[in-house]
């Protein structure tokens, strides 16, 4: 595996694959109130996507961190497949669901190592954010869309989000960094450039979080 992750900052990485890092992460959706509602709403998204996927053999969560999704995914598919870059939340994640219907692997979402349409379906959840270049981010993507058979369900930062443009507005005036976002007519061309169909996008919230939530089913 390459190291495709060098634009990012590398205290990031470290923190991500270290125990305390990983534990802290699993911790704060157990704790604080706007993980619990941010996961609550990803869930319920979650369910009416796959009302309409329907059950599939295989899906991959990329990247599965601790295994906060891994009991409502297992639900939709016969089996379920774990990767994430951090040897410690994989490890986590096997240690917390076992290995019944399940494999793990760690490896990068930039790289996955797998055959084209390999799966039938992949879901990436707050990744895309996290990347720090927009070329990574549309690499991101386009990964996505080659190991999947069937559907992409994928989160990004709008552009267009309420949150990034008051964003915006203080990256003028005081100099703050600004978000990583994606345009969301971007990620409809990179999907159709797959041969994938755009079917819903919804926000996370309209207030609060510039998060969308897209799902994108293949054309033939």
């Amino acid at each position: 595996m390459t190291n495709v992750h060098a634009p990012m900052q590398a205290s990031k990485l470290d923190n991500y694959n270290s125990q305390r890092g990983a534990t802290a992460y699993k911790s704060d959706y157990g704790k604080k109130l706007h993980r619990k509602l941010s996961d609550k709403r990803e869930r319920a998204l979650l369910c009416r996507y796959f009302a309409e996927i329907g059950r599939v053999d295989t899906i991959l969560d990329m990247p599965c961190g601790h295994g906060r999704l891994s009991g409502l995914l297992h639900g939709h598919c016969r089996k379920l497949i774990e990767a994430d870059w951090s040897f410690t939340m994989v490890d986590l994640n096997r240690k917390d669901h076992g290995e019944q219907d399940r494999a793990y692997f760690r490896a990068s979402a930039l790289e996955i190592p797998l055959q084209d349409r390999a799966v039938d379906v992949v879901v990436s959840f707050r990744l895309s954010h996290h990347l720090e270049t927009q070329d990574l981010r549309e690499q991101h993507l386009r990964e996505l869309f080659r190991v999947a058979g069937k559907a992409v369900i994928v989160t990004w930062f709008s552009a267009t989000s309420l949150k990034n443009v008051l964003r915006q507005v203080r990256v003028r005036l005081t100099g703050k960094k600004p978000k990583n976002v994606l345009r969301n007519d971007r990620v409809r061309a990179i999907a159709a450039a797959a041969g994938f169909q755009h079917l819903r996008s919804k926000p996370l919230f309209l207030i609060g979080s510039g998060h969308v939530l897209g799902m994108f089913v293949r054309r033939d």
